[in-house]
C-alpha cells in the first residue's frame, strides 16, 4: 500500500511539474507583515504556493530574506518577487515553512499578494500562528481569494531589457541608474536597474526583465546616474527593449559617458530617441522659454526657479530657469528668455509644471503667462497663469500646473464628424449585399440613424473587409453603445432568414480623434422593420491627447490624512503627497499649514490643493523627510475629494513610514479602495 501511495505521488508531483513547465512564467510580488508579540519571529524558510481553477497551481515559490537576514522579524514587513506559473485566475494561496521545532513558531498578520501583469493585488488579513505547538498546529494554511481585499493596480507588460556598456577605457560603474520610459499611452516611474554584481562593466551586454506600464508604443528613454560609488562614471552604449507581448523592439543609443567630470556633455541624465524598425520616434529642438512677471507690486522673486514641460511624447524633465541675458531674473514686468538646446520635442503640449524654492530675501512671485516655443515644429504654446506663487498670498502654493491656451482654440461647436470603420467576419455567409444602418448612444445623447449603403458599384460589408464612412452629427460626447440594423435595399419584402456578420466597428469623433471600439462577433438580422435592431457596448475608449489636454482644467482636491491611534503614531517630519491619475501626476507636494500641530496621533489633518484636474485617481504616494525629534508615523489612510465633481476616493494604509519599524521604508504607494 505504502509503495502504491508513493508512486501516486510522484505521479502527482510529475503532473504538476509539468503545468509548471508548459505555462507562462509571470512575476509575483509579496508583502509578510508579522506579528508584535515577542515570540511572533520565526528563522524557519518560508514558501507560497499560488492556485488556480482545475488543480492549477505553481510549485513551491521559497521567499528568501534579503540583505543577510535570517529571521522574520516580530513587526517586521518583509517585500519579495518570485516567478512562477500563471494559473489563471487565483483561487487561493497556501503560505507555509518548513520549520517543526517549537522555536520556528510564526504569527503572520497579513500577507499581500500582487500580480503585476493581470493588474490586481489580494491583502489577506492572516493573523494567525502557523505552529506545531500554537493555535491548531498547522505550520502551513490556505487563504482564500474570496476572503480577501481585492485592489486593482497599475497592469505591467513584461520587457526584456539588454543594457549594453560601451567597450572603451573605465566605462564600467557601480553607480546607481535609474531609468523612465515614455510611450504613446503614458510615462513609467523611475525604476532602479539592479547591478547584481556583475552588471554594466566595459564592453557587457546584461539582459534582465522589466516590468513596465503598458504604455506603448514607445518614444522615448530617460536614464539617470546619481554618482554614487567607487566609480560613479558609465560610458552608455545603449539599451535594447522588447515587449514580449507583441516582440515590438525598440533601440536606445547614446554612445557616450554619463559623468560629471568625463565626456563633452558633463551629464548624469540623458534622453534617447527610441527607434523602432529603423525610424526614430520624436525629433531633436531646441526650446525656447519665455516667461513673464506680472505688472503689480511684489510680483518679482529672487528665488530659484524650476519648470517641467508636458507633451504628446512625456515631458522635459526639470529644467532649471538659470541661464538667461538678464542678470537680475524674473523683476516685475520683466519678460526673461531661457533657451534649451537639443532636447526632444514633445510634439503637441498639454501642460507646464513651475515652482521655486521659496528662497531668498522676497520669493513671493505672481506669474502672468509662459510662453513654450518648439523650434522644430516652429508653434509657439501659452500658457497663461495670472497668479500667486508665494506661501503668503493666494492659496499659499509656490508650485502651479497651467494649462496650454492653444487647445482651447479647437472648435467644439454644436455639430462634429463621425468616422466608422465596420469590419466583416471572415466566414461564409458573413457578408451581406443590402444595407446596414447604425445610431450612436452618447452620454450627451442620440445620434440620428445613419444608413451606410451597399451598391452595385462599390460593394460594402464583403467577407473579411473594413468599410468606412463618415456622417456629420450633434456632439454626443463618449459613445457608449451603438445600434445596428440590417434593412433591404428598396424597401425589399424579406424571404427567409439572412444575417450580416459583424466583428467589429470602430467610431472616430473626428474633431478631438477620440476612438470607441465596439468588438461585436454578432449577427445582425435583415428586417425591414426599424424597430429590430442589436445594441452592442462600447469595448474599449482611447481618449486622444487633444481630449485629455482639454480636460486640464484647474480643480481643487481636498485632501484628508488620518493618522493612527497607537503610541508613537504621530510625526514632527515634514509630509508630502504625489498624486497619480489618468491625465498624468501631480507632483511632489508639500501638506503644510500655518500655526497648526499635524499629523498626530489619532488627528484627521485637511488639505486643500488646486491641481489640474487628474481625472480618474490611480494611486497616492505618501511620503516624510524623517527631519525632526520624532519623524516615525503609522498613517492609517488617506482620502482625496474632487471639489469639483464631489467624488472621493480612499486610500487604506495602516502602515508605518518609520525607519526603525516594519520594513523601515518612509513612504508608501497606496491604492484605491473601491
Amino acid at each position: 500500500m505504502k509503495s502504491v501511495d508513493s508512486n501516486m505521488n510522484k505521479n502527482k508531483k510529475k503532473k504538476g511539474e509539468d503545468v509548471q513547465k508548459e505555462s507562462t512564467i509571470i512575476p509575483y510580488h509579496f508583502t509578510i507583515s508579522t506579528g508584535e508579540e515577542n515570540d511572533a519571529s520565526t528563522c524557519s524558510r518560508v514558501y507560497v504556493i499560488i492556485m488556480g481553477p482545475n488543480h492549477t497551481q505553481t510549485q513551491r515559490l521559497w521567499l528568501e530574506l534579503p540583505g543577510g537576514k535570517k529571521c522574520f522579524e516580530s513587526g517586521s514587513l518583509e517585500s519579495f518577487e518570485a516567478h512562477g506559473a500563471d494559473v489563471g485566475e487565483i483561487k487561493k494561496v497556501e503560505l507555509g515553512h518548513d520549520g517543526a521545532t517549537p522555536e520556528s513558531c510564526w504569527l503572520v498578520d497579513e500577507l499581500a499578494v500582487a500580480v503585476p501583469t493581470k493588474g490586481v493585488k489580494y491583502i489577506f488579513q492572516c493573523k494567525c500562528w502557523l505552529a506545531k505547538d500554537r493555535g491548531d498546529g498547522l505550520t502551513a494554511r490556505v487563504f482564500n481569494v474570496l476572503d480577501a481585499d481585492s485592489i486593482t493596480i497599475s497592469q505591467k507588460i513584461i520587457y526584456e531589457v539588454t543594457v549594453v556598456t560601451g567597450d572603451v577605457q573605465n566605462a564600467g560603474t557601480d553607480t546607481q541608474i535609474y531609468v523612465s520610459v515614455f510611450g504613446t499611452n503614458g510615462t513609467t516611474e523611475e525604476v532602479l536597474l539592479q547591478k547584481n554584481e556583475d552588471r554594466f562593466e566595459r564592453g557587457q551586454e546584461d539582459t534582465f526583465s522589466l516590468e513596465v506600464d503598458d504604455i506603448a508604443p514607445l518614444r522615448k528613454m530617460r536614464v539617470r546616474v546619481d554618482g554614487s560609488g567607487s566609480r560613479p562614471d558609465w560610458f552608455l552604449a545603449k539599451i535594447i527593449m522588447r515587449n514580449l507581448t507583441t516582440e515590438e523592439v525598440s533601440v536606445f543609443t547614446y554612445e557616450e559617458w554619463l559623468s560629471k567630470t568625463k565626456g563633452p556633455k558633463r551629464t548624469m541624465i540623458c534622453e534617447m530617441a527610441a527607434v523602432v524598425d529603423e525610424e526614430e520616434m520624436v525629433e531633436i529642438t531646441t526650446y525656447i522659454i519665455q516667461v513673464k512677471t506680472s505688472d503689480i507690486g511684489g510680483a518679482g522673486t529672487d528665488a530659484n526657479v524650476w519648470i517641467i514641460v508636458f507633451g504628446e511624447c512625456g515631458d522635459t524633465g526639470t529644467l532649471a530657469l538659470k541661464e538667461c541675458q538678464k542678470s537680475n531674473k524674473f523683476e516685475r514686468k520683466q519678460t526673461d528668455v531661457f533657451r534649451f538646446p537639443d532636447v526632444l520635442s514633445l510634439g503637441e503640449l498639454s501642460k507646464v509644471r513651475v515652482w521655486h524654492d521659496n528662497s531668498g530675501p522676497a520669493p513671493g512671485w505672481h506669474i502672468e503667462y509662459i510662453d513654450v516655443k518648439d523650434e522644430a515644429l516652429d508653434r509657439t504654446f501659452r500658457f497663461p497663469c495670472d497668479r500667486w506663487l508665494a506661501q503668503n498670498e493666494d492659496d499659499g502654493q509656490i508650485m502651479r500646473e497651467l494649462s496650454c491656451a492653444n487647445n482651447d482654440i479647437l472648435d467644439l461647436n454644436e455639430k462634429t464628424k463621425y468616422e466608422i470603420i465596420t469590419t466583416t467576419a471572415d466566414t461564409d455567409d458573413a457578408e451581406t449585399k443590402e444595407n446596414v444602418w447604425i445610431a450612436l448612444e452618447g452620454k450627451r445623447g442620440r445620434s440620428k440613424e445613419f444608413m451606410m449603403e451597399n451598391s452595385s458599384k462599390k460593394k460594402r460589408f464583403l467577407r473579411g473587409n473594413k468599410d468606412k464612412f463618415e456622417f456629420s452629427s450633434k456632439q454626443l460626447g463618449d459613445i457608449a453603445g451603438i445600434c445596428l440594423g440590417h434593412t433591404p435595399k428598396d424597401g425589399k419584402k424579406v424571404k427567409g432568414e439572412a444575417f450580416w456578420h459583424v466583428k467589429e466597428v470602430v467610431v472616430i469623433e473626428k474633431v478631438l480623434g477620440n476612438r470607441f471600439i465596439f468588438i461585436c462577433n454578432a449577427l445582425i438580422p435583415l428586417s425591414p422593420k426599424r424597430d429590430e435592431f442589436v445594441t452592442i457596448e462600447c469595448t474599449k475608449a482611447i481618449e486622444s491627447f487633444a481630449s485629455k489636454a482639454r480636460s486640464l482644467v484647474p480643480v481643487k482636491y481636498e485632501i484628508i490624512l488620518i493618522t493612527g491611534d497607537e503610541k508613537g503614531a504621530g510625526t514632527d517630519a515634514n509630509v508630502f503627497i504625489t498624486i497619480y491619475g489618468s491625465n498624468g501626476d501631480s507632483g511632489r507636494r508639500s501638506l503644510r499649514q500655518k500655526f497648526r500641530n499635524l499629523f498626530e496621533r489619532g488627528q484627521t489633518d485637511r488639505f486643500l490643493l488646486e491641481m489640474l484636474d487628474m481625472g480618474e485617481l490611480l494611486r497616492v504616494c505618501v511620503e516624510h523627510d524623517n527631519t525632526r525629534l520624532s519623524p516615525g508615523w503609522l498613517l492609517d489612510r488617506v482620502e482625496v475629494t474632487n471639489t469639483a465633481n464631489g467624488v472621493t476616493t480612499i486610500f487604506l494604509c495602516g502602515k508605518w513610514l518609520n525607519t526603525k519599524k516594519a520594513d523601515g521604508q518612509i513612504f508608501r504607494v497606496l491604492y484605491p479602495k473601491y
